[in-house]
């Protein structure tokens, strides 16, 4: 086993020592998105996008298939009701101007 130092910020320290005995998967996963985007794309450029596309990259999530317009969407009957319309009450609630 080698051991690599490595200078990191107090704040990153803070989040990596709950984490110190899994430090050597984390890298691995992190190589592994490396490598997947050298492959295939640009960086996503949000961090929402990063850690999206590392956790589809080690298979840790699967993106459900975007819904196409083939598939009907549910409708709901309207419902009718009678009186005035909601314009003409509120014209009345207000009052002469």
């Amino acid at each position: 086993m080698i051991t690599i130092p490595l200078k990191v910020s107090e704040e990153l320290a803070g989040r990596l020592l709950p984490l110190q005995n899994r430090l050597p998967e984390i890298i691995e996963l992190g190589l592994r998105q490396l490598k997947a985007q050298s492959d295939t794309e640009a960086v996503p450029s949000t961090p929402k996008e990063r850690v999206l596309a590392a956790l589809v990259s080690t298979g840790i999530v699967s993106l459900p298939e975007p819904a196409t317009s083939s598939q009907p969407r549910n409708r709901h009957t309207p419902i009718q009701a009678g009186g005035q319309p909601a314009s003409e009450l509120i014209i009345e609630a207000r009052g002469a101007l």
